[in-house]
């Protein structure tokens, strides 16, 4: 009984001391489970931010990439445009010389009438006759040779615009330009410097004389807006091609 009662605080020793090391390994198992966790935790943020690290450098990588290729389109895009002004340019240069464009400018307007001179012939001849004219395509063409000398720029008769094509010449009682028929009084317009083109014309011995011997009636008006049509018709080359430099060189 006594050694039964001796075991008694041995027991109770061993017990606590038991109970103790249980205890401390416990706390010692969770503090680890919680270093280990919080270890794992950090290695997963420290995991997801070089993940975004890395897109955001790969996105960073393409913007620069993409602003690149924008900058190459518009630089590419302001030559294309800088290009396709200068043929513009070109092109209406051409059309104006060939006479494809409306133009409007300062000119002078001559008017030939040979209604009187008709008229004094009809007197003398005591009948009228329709068939008999006085203003002859060469008295329109010297005209307009003047007026090409003194710098006129663009000229028209009666509507119809003179080009390189167009033909003026005697058909009967009338004078057939651009194909259509026309009639007296004709009017020339004529845009270029108004007091050259005028002078150019009135020159003694010159132009306005020449016709005037005729009694055609010759009246020149300067104006500030003379509108000059367009060519109308269709140019077409049926027998003449342009010529290669190889073949002027052979």
């Amino acid at each position: 009984m006594f050694l039964k009662n001796a075991y008694i605080p041995i027991i109770s020793l061993i017990a606590f001391v038991t109970c103790f090391l249980i205890t401390l390994q416990v706390r010692t198992i969770s503090k680890s489970n919680t270093e280990i966790t919080r270890l794992k935790n950090e290695n997963e943020l420290r995991d997801e931010i070089n993940e975004w690290k890395d897109m955001y450098e790969s996105i960073s990588y393409k913007v620069s990439d993409l602003e690149s290729k924008i900058n190459d389109y518009k630089n590419a895009a302001s030559k294309t445009d800088s290009t396709i002004k200068i043929l513009n340019d070109e092109i209406e240069d051409l059309q104006v010389l060939a006479g494809l464009t409306e133009l409007k400018g300062s000119g002078v307007i001559v008017t030939l009438d040979d209604t009187r001179a008709i008229n004094q012939i009809a007197a003398d001849a005591g009948y009228y006759d329709p068939n008999v004219f006085v203003i002859h395509d060469s008295d329109i063409l010297l005209v307009i040779n003047e007026l090409r000398a003194a710098g006129s720029e663009a000229i028209s008769i009666n509507g119809q615009r003179i080009t390189a094509n167009t033909e003026i010449r005697c058909v009967g009682p009338v004078i057939q330009i651009n194909g259509i028929r026309l009639t007296a009084p004709f009017k020339i317009s004529a845009i270029g410097a108004p007091e050259t083109l005028a002078s150019s014309l009135k020159l003694r011995g010159g132009i306005v004389d020449q016709i005037a011997q005729a009694n055609i009636d010759v009246i020149i008006e300067k104006s500030d807006l003379i509108v000059i049509p367009k060519f109308d018709k269709v140019i077409e080359f049926k027998y003449a091609t342009s010529v290669d430099a190889e073949e002027v060189k052979e």
